[in-house]
């Protein structure tokens, strides 16, 4: 799997250690590391490559092409119009920041959405009205 990723501040504070963990831009080195570490959907990037009180939050788009954003731990997610919008949510979220993974394939929302509710009435509207054409 392919994938991207960045992280919302300068600066963030390790929950467990208190100590402040740099969350500058990835080196290649790093970002390879990071891509043979996840190769299965929804597993975040090894300690080696980010401090395991780091949250997580993977954010790409779904079939239908709405943006999809959902935590790690598969405990928040939602679909929204936009990228802007999801990752508001991710920090909304996530308040004192958080890591963000980009996948380049796209993938689905295997929880509850609690973004934006239309989203779920169009995709379920139209599975209906393809199923009948």
């Amino acid at each position: 799997m392919s994938m991207n990723a960045m992280t919302y501040r300068k600066k963030i504070k390790g929950a467990a250690s208190g100590q402040e963990l740099s969350s500058e831009p990835l080196t290649p080195d790093t970002i390879a590391k990071c891509k043979r570490s996840a190769a299965a959907r929804f597993q975040r990037p090894g300690p080696d490559i980010l401090n395991e009180t780091i949250p997580v939050f993977f954010i790409g788009r779904n079939q239908n092409g709405f943006w999809v954003a959902r935590d790690a731990e598969g405990k928040f997610g939602g679909l929204f119009w936009s990228r802007v919008a999801a990752l508001r949510f991710a920090s909304s979220v996530r308040p004192g920041g958080c890591a963000t993974v980009f996948p380049q394939a796209r993938f689905e929302l295997d929880i509850g959405n609690a973004g934006n509710p239309l989203i779920s009435w169009l995709e379920t509207a139209r599975r209906l009205l393809v199923r009948e054409v």
